[in-house]
């Protein structure tokens, strides 16, 4: 009987010991990093030993042009936040770099290797919907679908909400820099289209722009985004050349402005003479405190239909405005309206200055 007994206490802490390791290496394949959101851990460039893989940017697009870089890691582990620029494009306890393309291009974009390495895990099939507020569904799967992918030396990289249906890799496979491993979309934890990219040595956030990991103290001086960091290009270490404010989108339309309908898709580019308002709205990210945003539209002849001037009175992660006029008794003049929209301010970077504009017909 104690034979027995022994052989059965020991085949269930077997079990255990196999379901504990099943969990962990074999059921979620991007279990590890995940989960996005957790507290930031510490690394410095001293920690930072072995190899850094040199990168190249995950994306088939050119920035600035079809594609732009829409946050940057958050380097203070305290409660406020800031880019490897000192400025605001990035939010709290942001661990990667996200990636999106023009509202032209979207989910049409490849997401490439950006370094040689081994397929650690993917995941595809999750809906590629946007999540307007937290979701119980998405809990546990914030990456959504995506690949991992490990570079040796301690050093991974990790694409995430990636298109359903379009992972191009599997599990295992040795993958080339530069190769396809899926398509941007919106799957997990994701309010528009976008690649995250995230660089991790051993387990811990680093960011490609600096090759450097968040700063516990939360210092910050604009010098250290001069460096090298580990891009192979300087094109895309410059990333748009670090735009302290970023104008995400600009539009023209007859109503008010939602910012699911602008984030997916716009407004159409015609309408009746005879709608009830004209209304111009922008989106910015990284807009820190004293952007002033200037709002203009223009009727047919030039004539000014009406201005509006905003100045944001702290620092925004992402920011959405909008402002416009009422029709009165009569019918719009048909012809071509303009929305002109010009961002100014001072950043760390120096004073910017930014113009944007979208166009409706009435007719």
């Amino acid at each position: 009987m104690m034979v027995w007994r022994s052989l059965f206490g020991g085949l269930i802490v077997g079990l255990v010991i196999a379901a504990i390791m099943y969990f962990f290496f074999l059921s979620d394949d991007l279990k590890k990093s995940e989960i996005e959101f957790r507290v930031l851990g510490t690394a410095h460039a001293a920690d930072v030993i072995g190899p850094a893989p040199s990168l190249s940017f995950p994306v088939a697009c050119t920035i600035g042009e079809d594609c732009w870089c829409m946050a940057f890691m958050d380097l203070d582990i305290r409660a406020t936040y800031h880019d490897h620029m000192c400025g605001v494009r990035t939010y709290d306890a942001h661990k990667g770099t996200d990636i999106a393309p023009n509202q032209k291009l979207v989910k049409t974009l490849d997401i490439l290797a950006a370094a040689p390495g081994r397929v650690l895990g993917t995941r595809d099939g999750l809906d590629d919907s946007p999540m307007q507020s937290e979701d119980p569904a998405r809990v546990n799967m914030e990456c959504g679908n995506g690949v991992r992918l490990d570079h040796g030396n301690g050093w991974t990289t990790q694409y995430c909400h990636m298109q359903k249906g379009s992972v191009a890799v599997a599990k295992g496979a040795v993958i080339k820099v530069g190769e396809k491993l899926g398509r941007i979309g919106s799957s997990g934890w994701s309010e528009l289209p976008h690649l995250h990219f995230q660089l991790e040595k051993d387990g811990e956030p680093i960011d490609p722009f600096l090759g450097d990991g968040p700063s516990e103290g939360g210092e910050c001086t604009a010098s250290r985004g001069l460096s090298t960091g580990l891009w192979q290009d300087a094109a895309d270490h410059n990333a748009d050349s670090y735009q302290p404010v970023y104008i995400r989108s600009v539009g023209l339309t007859t109503e008010a402005p939602t910012g699911k309908q602008v984030k997916f898709g716009g407004y159409p580019g015609i309408a009746n003479p005879d709608a009830g308002a004209l209304v111009a709205y922008v989106v910015l990210f990284g807009a820190p405190e004293g952007t002033v945003i200037n709002t203009r539209i223009e009727g047919p002849a030039g004539q000014t239909v009406h201005t509006a001037t905003e100045t944001l009175s702290r620092d925004f992660a992402e920011y959405f405005s909008f402002s416009g006029k009422k029709r009165r008794n009569q019918d719009w003049p048909s012809g071509l309206y303009t929305a002109r929209i010009e961002v100014s301010g001072t950043g760390t970077t120096g004073p910017y200055e930014f113009r944007s504009q979208a166009d409706l017909i009435l007719r």
